[in-house]
């Protein structure tokens, strides 16, 4: 779930980075550019791209003294994990979350500064007419009941459900043999009922993977699972955009060059930028989007919306994630400040609405969404006041079966790092940074 694991928006939005002290960007890049007109020689190794994995080769480069320097386009960290604040909301990139269970990245945050809230394990589903609970009995006790007695699952599945937690305990998309098919099909052939598969896994996976088929590799869904059966999904005190900002704490800020977006990177590994300066480097690792760049297939990626609003009327069960499996527009709703209320400076509550494959225009989505918060949760339509309208267009990477046989580290000298390395997650681009790193 990033989106809701990953559920990244594009970087560009509103270019407002807070928590970094503009001025000192500014100072910065000036100060990286004056070092740039200075060089004759090649630099060591370019990283292009300061989103997860970019970072996190970076810190890595730091900690084994290997000689770096990381190139940003925008004037903030993080890539599609990030969020700004505005009228005193903080509004992320589209609904992300931060995963407990991410081991090696944790190792790299400063966890107590970010200050983590955690959503309650499983989710609220409205069935179209009442919301019902499905938790983890064995995390979330208190839920026991409510879930053992909800008709989303049958007993048989409940069982399923158990057995596929222990048969996924520390799975490893890299130690699977098995044939990788789609999550739809994963599902039916583990004995799912396809009520259980419509009312409780499409709607929370097609959250995670921003696609409502279950086309996602079913290997990529066995990874999911397997991190949500023992982390839970989170929300840094101050938004999405403290993870990066707190990377960015682990290397010399000097090494870090923002506004520069690059262009063309020929054969012997000269980068050439949009403003028509050049860097030449005797290693260049490719993140994130950037790998785009290179002659490598272009990355696909699924696509979605969130659109937020405010309200005084206080949500039921707003410490879970909301799926809506019976509604044609809504996927899923979450409620950021009802586990953080630094999301809203005057005690609103902020709704964050997610909405996939649909042609309805803006203001009619906008209407029409609160009309339906008002019908879930109480009040009256102006109740629910718009607040921002965000359209994601590379919001979760497409991961269909047989994705993971195609992985390419290195190629004519370029090495390739970000999640499509490893797998579409803030875990798989922190360790793929780290993996590129080791190549250097």
């Amino acid at each position: 779930m990033d989106r809701y694991l990953s559920v990244c928006a594009c970087a560009s939005v509103h270019g407002i980075c807070y928590d970094i002290d503009r001025s000192f960007i500014l100072f910065r890049s000036s100060l990286v550019g004056h070092i740039m007109k200075k060089m004759s020689s090649k630099i060591e190794t370019l990283i292009i791209g300061a989103g997860p994995s970019g970072l996190a080769c970076a810190i890595q480069c730091h900690k084994d003294n290997k000689p770096f320097l990381l190139i940003e386009q925008s004037d903030r960290v993080g890539g599609r994990v990030g969020s700004f604040e505005e009228d005193g909301f903080i509004f992320d990139l589209g609904f992300q979350v931060y995963n407990t269970a991410y081991e090696v990245t944790n190792s790299l945050l400063d966890i107590d500064a970010i200050s983590l809230n955690n959503f309650r394990p499983g989710a609220t589903i409205h069935d179209g007419t009442s919301f019902q609970i499905i938790s983890d009995p064995l995390r979330d006790i208190s839920q026991a009941f409510a879930t053992l007695f909800s008709d989303i699952s049958t007993i048989s599945d409940k069982i399923r459900v158990l057995k596929l937690k222990s048969s996924l305990k520390g799975y490893e998309i890299n130690k699977d043999s098995e044939t990788d098919i789609d999550t739809h099909k994963f599902l039916s052939n583990q004995g799912f009922s396809e009520r259980m598969i419509e009312m409780f896994f499409r709607p929370f996976f097609s959250g995670i993977f921003l696609e409502n088929k279950l086309e996602t590799s079913s290997k990529f869904f066995k990874y999911v699972f397997s991190t949500f059966n023992t982390g839970l999904a989170s929300l840094p005190d101050e938004g999405m955009q403290s993870i990066p900002n707190d990377l960015l704490k682990r290397i010399d800020s000097q090494q870090v060059l923002f506004h520069k977006r690059v262009v063309k990177i020929d054969q012997e590994k000269n980068v050439y930028f949009e403003d028509g300066s050049s860097l030449g480097a005797k290693n260049v690792v490719l993140t994130g989007g950037t790998t785009n760049i290179s002659a490598e297939s272009p990355k696909e990626y699924n696509s979605a919306k969130t659109i937020y609003f405010c309200s005084k009327v206080t949500p039921l069960k707003g410490n879970y994630i909301h799926l809506y499996p019976c509604d044609e527009i809504i996927n899923n709703i979450a409620i950021p400040t009802s586990i953080s209320s630094a999301y809203s400076k005057n005690g609103d509550h902020l709704y964050s609405v997610t909405v996939m494959n649909n042609d309805i225009s803006k203001i009619d989505l906008i209407d029409s969404i609160q009309g339906k918060l008002s019908d879930y949760y109480g009040g009256v339509k102006s109740d629910y006041e718009y607040l921002k309208y965000l359209e994601i267009k590379k919001g979760t990477l497409k991961q269909m079966p047989g994705y993971f046989y195609d992985s390419v580290k290195n190629e004519n000298g370029i090495i390739y790092s970000g999640e499509s390395q490893v797998n579409g997650s803030i875990e798989g681009a922190v360790i793929s940074g780290i993996e590129a790193a080791n190549l250097i």
